[in-house]
């Protein structure tokens, strides 16, 4: 077998992991059900990763690295501009395509306490407080005087909108995360945030934008 096909049935064995693991939780998963759902043999599963446990960590690798992909995505500080929502979307539809089994994935950990919610949510604020800071140097968004709670309350309702996404799908009648519904979220969003991504024009409010003095002053 090439190196070429020894890839993708590794990519395609993580992959029916990870919608395993989501749809049951990791603990009611065994290695066999993996090989199944990937149509490979139990043997192949083991000699790729190992253990249960290797298979883990390849998942986790992956979604490290959708997060990091995502955040390189939004680094563009003109998609930040209010009204510009098309390339966030753009973004979110390439991020994240339908019926990924991302989202449940990391819904799960955070329900069930899973020590790696909170490493991902730590490194995903990180990379949220550097964007935002990024962003308000460039005069896209205000990061104001505590941009690591604004950026925690932002990612609160992000999460919102990922976790209940499928009982929203039922109340409102659409997708907010995907095609038409996402640009009708978007547009939304854009105005009920409209207060940290000002005009160039309009003159900064000082209550939303204010900055703390720095230790130098």
């Amino acid at each position: 077998m090439s190196s070429v096909d020894d890839r993708t049935a590794r990519a395609r064995v993580r992959d029916a992991a990870l919608e395993l693991f989501a749809e049951r939780g990791e603990d009611a998963v065994t290695m066999r059900q993996v090989a199944e759902r990937a149509d490979v043999s139990a043997a192949l599963v083991v000699h790729h990763f190992g253990s249960k446990a290797g298979l883990r960590e390849a998942v986790v690798d992956h979604l490290r690295t959708w997060m990091d992909d995502l955040f390189d995505l939004s680094t563009d500080t003109g998609d930040a501009q209010a009204g510009a929502w098309s390339s966030i979307g753009d973004m979110l539809q390439q991020g994240l395509p339908e019926n990924s089994p991302v989202i449940p994935y990391l819904r799960r950990l955070m329900m069930t306490g899973d020590p790696l919610a909170t490493e991902l949510l730590t490194a995903w604020h990180r990379r949220t407080v550097e964007i935002f800071r990024e962003w308000d140097a460039a005069g896209t968004l205000l990061a104001g005087p505590d941009p690591e709670t604004r950026a925690a309350m932002a990612m609160s309702a992000d999460l919102g909108t990922l976790f209940l996404a499928d009982h929203w799908r039922q109340v409102l009648g659409y997708d907010p995360l995907h095609g038409e519904g996402l640009a009708r979220w978007g547009e939304e969003a854009m105005r009920f945030y409209g207060a940290i991504f000002p005009a160039t024009d309009t003159p900064l409010d000082p209550a939303i934008g204010s900055r703390p003095p720095s230790s130098k002053e």
